[in-house]
């Protein structure tokens, strides 16, 4: 059966993600490590969005951020940053054993907040920082980019216009090589959770954003080869329990000694299904569309890279006065089911009720 394209405008979904319209907010960040050289400061430039300030005790990260960045304010000391009333939107770019000071700070300065995931270390924590912007009156959102993705945005909008029905099964499946490509780093090959809290805080929110549903159970296990790199187990599977109807699941390693990666998406519904990878593909069969199978589109379409949809968002609930889309309360959903998955694997694998 040939294959035919479709278009998001064929299927009545947004093309694109909306970008705030202000491009005056200055953002200070706070870290200036490989990912926000990388990622997010590239994006914030490429949207318009000046970067007002920059703080990190490297040496080497503060002449990046003045050199190739040109950032008027480059400093050693994060409260010096959130002093600079250039600064109106904090971006916190450090690992999560450096959150709750900087969020509580900078919510006690008046400052929005914007955190890298996962949210924190434990439950309490993440709590302590929602409560503490509420406290404030400032918002507080997470870097949940795998959500702004754009085969991913283009799957919820699917999923929720009801074109696969209602779905019975969401699965995550990736293959990657980062035991090798990060084995030196200095957090992530040393952390004890690697999988199931620090990536899984992606891939368990990447499920909540497509079910739109929260999980009441999980059980995971994880295992490991001989020759690791990684202090962690780095290969997980893990099931999902949604109440009646729905289950979820993910498989994950990092473990790949070959250039053969891998990383797909699929949610089964009760009137068709969608498959798609991160960024590249998206096929979709519906029988509310005909028989057949369709590809997506998005030929001609510019979209954005997936942090400026996070930023952006963030951007739009301050203009808007409205509640970010992935808040830090929002969030707490997410990190409640990766810590119940840590859980779980550390147990070998058992059922973990979610509270």
């Amino acid at each position: 059966m040939d294959i035919v394209g479709i278009t998001p405008r064929d299927l009545g979904i947004p093309e694109t993600i909306p970008l705030p319209k202000r491009k005056d907010l200055g953002i200070g960040m706070v870290g200036f490590g490989w990912v926000a050289r990388d990622s997010h400061a590239p994006c914030y430039r490429s949207a318009g969005w000046p970067i007002a300030a920059v703080a990190d005790p490297d040496p080497a990260a503060q002449n990046e951020a003045r050199d190739n960045f040109g950032i008027p304010h480059v400093c050693s000391d994060y409260r010096e940053l959130i002093a600079d009333e250039a600064v109106e939107v904090v971006d916190l770019c450090t690992q999560p054993n450096v959150r709750a000071e900087v969020v509580i700070a900078a919510a006690e300065a008046g400052k929005h907040i914007i955190v890298e995931k996962p949210l924190a270390e434990t439950v309490e924590e993440c709590e302590r920082m929602v409560q503490a912007a509420e406290r404030a009156g400032v918002k507080l959102a997470v870097h949940q980019n795998y959500r702004w993705y754009c085969m991913c945005f283009y799957a919820h909008h699917i999923i929720q216009r009801g074109l696969i029905g209602e779905p019975f099964f969401a699965g995550i499946e990736i293959c990657g090589p980062q035991d090798v490509l990060l084995a030196g780093h200095p957090f992530y090959s040393k952390c004890g959770n690697f999988l199931t809290v620090q990536w899984a805080s992606h891939t368990v929110d990447l499920l909540r954003y497509l079910t739109a549903r929260d999980a009441v159970r999980v059980f995971a296990r994880t295992a490991r080869t001989r020759n690791q790199n990684f202090v962690s187990d780095t290969l997980m599977t893990m099931i999902a329990d949604f109440g009646e109807g729905l289950t979820g699941h993910i498989m994950h390693h990092e473990l790949l000694r070959s250039s053969m990666e891998a990383g797909e998406c699929r949610v089964d519904g009760d009137k068709g299904s969608v498959v798609f990878d991160f960024d590249q593909y998206l096929r979709l069969e519906s029988s509310l569309l005909g028989e057949g199978v369709r590809t997506l589109d998005v030929s001609g379409i510019e979209f954005p890279d997936a942090w400026c949809g996070t930023m952006g968002d963030l951007l739009i609930s301050i203009e808007e006065n409205r509640e970010p889309l992935v808040s830090g309360r929002r969030n707490l959903a997410t990190m409640r089911t990766v810590f119940a998955m840590d859980e779980s694997a550390k147990a070998g694998g058992k059922w973990v009720d979610i509270g």
